[in-house]
């Protein structure tokens, strides 16, 4: 991501599409601060709830000689 991409800018009518299929994800919370303290949580334990969701899962396919295998 920071190498070849960096290269290709300088290329006049170069396109440079987003590595592994599009833009970088960004989530963004509100939170009710009076919801979490009648909740006794912290804005930290939602924070904590989010990131152990976030899982990043390989797809696709692996071709090994002439068998090809699902991920």
């Amino acid at each position: 991501m920071n190498t070849i991409r960096v290269g290709l800018i300088s290329v006049p009518g170069a396109g440079i599409p987003y590595p592994f299929g599009g833009k970088q994800r960004v989530v963004s919370v509100d939170l009710n601060p009076k919801a979490l303290k009648a909740q006794n949580l912290s804005q930290q334990d939602v924070v904590d709830a989010l990131t152990t969701q976030n899982l990043v899962y390989p797809s696709g396919t692996a071709k090994i000689g002439a068998n090809e295998y699902p991920y």
